[in-house]
C-alpha cells in the first residue's frame, strides 16, 4: 500500500470510506506492482507522488467495479423503445484498471 487514507481524502480528494478504501487498496498496491513490474516499491520523489495517486485511481475504479459498472452504456431501451450506439467496443475490467494507473504513471 502507497498511499494512506489521509492522502486518498485531503489529496487525491477521495471519497470512498475508510474501510473501503483500506480494503480496496491491497489489492489497488497489487496491481500498481504488477503494472510497474515491483519497481513501484523503489519510488521517491515525484515518482512516488505519481504512484500514491495511481493507487488512488485504482481504487476508486475497484469501487466502481464493485457496485457493478462495467464500462460506458451501449444499450438502452426504456417503455419498449430501445437504441444502440456502438462506437467503441467496451474495456475489460483489467484493460480499466490499467487505464486508471497508467493516467498517472504514464510518465514515471
Amino acid at each position: 500500500m502507497y498511499a494512506d487514507y489521509t492522502f486518498y481524502t485531503g489529496t487525491y480528494k477521495g471519497t470512498l470510506p475508510e474501510a473501503d478504501f483500506d480494503r480496496l487498496s491491497v489489492r489497488a498496491g497489487a496491481e500498481i506492482n504488477r503494472v510497474t513490474f515491483q519497481r513501484a516499491q523503489e519510488a521517491t520523489g515525484d515518482d512516488l507522488m505519481a504512484v500514491k495517486y495511481a493507487e488512488c485511481a485504482v481504487v476508486d475504479e475497484l469501487s466502481y467495479q464493485a457496485q457493478g459498472g462495467s464500462g460506458d452504456i451501449v444499450s438502452e431501451s426504456n417503455d419498449g423503445i430501445s437504441i444502440s450506439y456502438a462506437s467503441t467496443v467496451a474495456k475489460s475490467s483489467r484493460q480499466r484498471i490499467d487505464a486508471a494507473a497508467f493516467t498517472w504513471l504514464c510518465s514515471t
